[in-house]
């Protein structure tokens, strides 16, 4: 009888410290959140801390423009294939130019 009430006792004794233990291991899992400093801008002896200036950035730089001359040979050149497609008809020569040239600046505005 006495090794059983002795037993109980360590028994009991080793619950209470495993309670204590479950209850302090519940504590150490909550952690507190802490809010970050932001660091402050220090002024040296009085002076005022001026912005960066931000510079603007520059358009970027296009192609080289078409000469005059690279145009006009742009434009013969879709002509004649206008015209070829008609089957070389007289009578609409210069409605194929005005159409070649709307063609080939239309294209230029594009690049």
């Amino acid at each position: 009888m006495v090794r059983k009430k002795e037993e109980e006792k360590k028994a009991a004794g080793a619950r209470k410290k495993a309670a204590s233990k479950k209850k302090v291991a519940k504590k150490k899992t909550a952690k507190k959140k802490i809010a970050k400093k932001k660091p402050v801008a220090s002024k040296v002896a009085g002076k005022k801390v001026s912005k960066k200036k931000v510079s603007k950035k520059k358009a970027p730089v296009r192609k080289p423009r078409v000469s005059d001359q690279e145009r006009y040979e742009m434009i013969q050149r879709h002509a004649y294939f206008l015209a070829e497609a008609r089957n070389f008809q007289p009578g609409h020569e210069h409605d194929d130019w005005l159409e070649a040239e709307r063609f080939v600046d239309g294209m230029l505005k594009k690049s």
